[in-house]
């Protein structure tokens, strides 16, 4: 099977729609997924690590009421979502999506739970247990799909950030995350969702521009849609936090401003058209929250 690849912009001649290979809502097998995935991820961690800042690498949209730091933006957030979990010293707690692992370790660290991390890139793997040694966390990171995962412990929590959109079956993780926790267990899930479902059926340049840098993953929903599929895999919904879309426009300017700051040391990582690429990228997405097409929500439920 030929790869998934990334493009520019379609050129300015009349724009004739999506082939169907750029349409939302593919469906991989597990090792395809790895594969679209990791156009995106399997990149050098430095690469991240730059355009997040901070000491926690947290590369989703963080909180930035009162934070004047990338590491108090992240701090903000993580402990937002450990006060909805409710951690406690001693729990066991799962990343699905855990990227360079910062959350965890912090998460680890700060409550005193012990973490697993999933993910399907080998790069941020290696660089995930560097930071676990270095930080001497109670944490682990496992490369392998959340249809593969198995485990004889339950978990007292599983979290994503800005995850699930890549998941083309989010009813099976929603099933897989069930038989994961304990009776009980708490289920967050912080993601972006349309406002409209007119977004999903006509896909413009900018949309498959987006889906392409991340492989052909795009699974954008309506938030409806998560809590029907939470209900139908025997969650019961207890808190929706919506974030407001200023918070992600600050986020982008934040990248935007750590990409500018190390433009020779970025374009030298990962050439020019990337970098050039991943500056289009944050300027779409900044433009998405400007305007009221996408919602920013966490949505907090309990194992029935």
């Amino acid at each position: 099977m030929s790869g998934p690849r990334t493009s520019q912009l379609p050129p300015s001649a009349q724009w004739t729609g999506p082939a169907p290979e750029q349409q939302f809502y593919q469906r991989y097998t597990s090792e395809q997924d790895k594969q679209h995935t990791n156009v995106h991820y399997e990149q050098p961690p430095e690469f991240f690590t730059t355009i997040t800042g901070g000491r926690w690498n947290v590369y989703s949209c963080n909180l930035w009421d009162t934070a004047t730091s990338d590491t108090a933006a992240q701090e903000a957030k993580l402990d937002m979502f450990a006060q909805l979990l409710g951690l406690q010293a001693g729990q066991r707690i799962l990343d699905v999506g855990c990227g360079w692992a910062g959350p965890l370790v912090y998460l680890s660290k700060t409550y005193g739970v012990e973490g697993v991390g999933l993910t399907l890139s080998p790069t941020q793997k290696h660089f995930a247990e560097q930071r676990i040694a270095n930080e001497a966390a109670n944490v682990k990171v496992i490369e392998c799909h959340w249809r593969d995962y198995e485990d004889d412990r339950p978990f007292d929590a599983i979290f994503t950030d800005e995850v699930i959109v890549h998941f083309g079956d989010l009813g099976g993780f929603f099933a897989k995350a069930h038989a994961l926790l304990k009776p009980g267990g708490k289920f967050l899930n912080k993601e972006l969702h349309f406002s409209s479902s007119q977004h999903t059926e006509q896909l413009t340049r900018s949309t498959v521009f987006l889906n392409e840098i991340y492989g052909l993953t795009g699974n954008y929903r309506l938030l409806w849609d998560e809590l029907k599929l939470l209900d139908a895999n025997r969650f019961e919904l207890n808190e929706i936090r919506t974030l407001p879309g200023w918070q992600y426009q600050q986020q982008v300017q934040r990248w935007q401003a750590n990409m500018h700051a190390h433009k020779d040391r970025l374009e030298f990582l990962v050439g020019e058209e990337h970098y050039r690429n991943f500056r289009i990228y944050l300027k779409l997405v900044g433009k998405v929250f400007a305007g009221h097409e996408m919602t920013i929500d966490v949505v907090l439920s309990t194992k029935l």
